[in-house]
């Protein structure tokens, strides 16, 4: 440690070796928290696809629901499965719809 103090250089240099991995965190934490991890790309695709639809109540939310639950990611062997739940579902409608009335 003292070898870090007595060469500053030495010192800045993980100094910023430090910041570079406190963002790297920051990111895969602010990623993961800020994405819909149970609701895969083609499951969006549905989703939306069935706005119009539901905002003219030709179908229902529960419809919709259903129709993505098809495309849930079922891993390997159960391993990495990633299924929709109804919460995921339900912010996600709801964010969707929020941007198609403004």
């Amino acid at each position: 440690m003292e070898k870090l103090l007595a060469n500053p250089k030495a010192n800045q240099l993980y100094s910023k070796m430090n910041i570079n991995k406190k963002t790297l965190i920051f990111i895969m934490i602010f990623y993961s928290t800020n994405s819909y991890s149970g609701i895969n790309e083609k499951q969006k695709q549905v989703i939306k696809s069935q706005l119009f639809l539901l905002n003219e109540d030709m179908v229902s939310k529960k419809d919709i629901f259903e129709k993505a639950k098809l495309f849930d990611s079922k891993g390997f062997f159960g391993m990495n499965s990633d299924v929709m739940t109804q919460e995921e579902f339900d912010n996600f409608l709801e964010e969707q719809e929020r941007g198609t009335h403004h």
